[in-house]
């Protein structure tokens, strides 16, 4: 069975709570997701999206958080925007509940959604949050 490995990418969280801020989804508390690139995956996937669900947040144990992996392997082969995309359509996941749950496929995360967001962005941020993320992908 293949090992897969973690590694937190805090240049990639940096990038993700920018992307929260400029889209105006002020119900997901940035500090409470977290960004993991994975390598050894198997996995057809860009990226994951993992919810501490909020069993344990009303057991006391944490409170509810996210983590988004980013399968390294697959990520690597997107142009900039495409990686923007999937870290967009990974935090479009995240209900406005925050509750640890996630939100299914649906027209909220949709491809088309996801373009219009980035599309209001402006230019300038997008470059800078590419030229963060992409540096950010070759460390692994």
């Amino acid at each position: 069975m293949p090992r897969i490995n973690f590694s937190r990418s805090q240049d990639l969280e940096v990038v993700v709570r920018r992307l929260i801020e400029l889209l105006g989804l002020d119900y997901i508390d940035p500090d409470r997701v977290f960004v993991a690139v994975s390598k050894g995956s198997k996995s057809r996937a860009y990226a994951r999206i993992w919810g501490i669900p909020s069993p344990f947040a009303r057991l006391g144990i944490c409170e509810p958080a996210y983590v988004i992996e980013v399968v390294s392997e697959n990520a690597r082969e997107l142009d900039c925007i495409g990686l923007l995309k999937i870290l967009v359509h990974e935090l479009l996941h995240i209900p406005k509940s925050f509750s640890g749950g996630l939100r299914g496929h649906g027209h909220w995360n949709s491809s088309k959604n996801v373009r219009a967001l980035l599309s209001r962005l402006p230019r300038h941020e997008v470059e800078d949050l590419c030229t963060v993320a992409r540096r950010a992908l070759e460390e692994y």
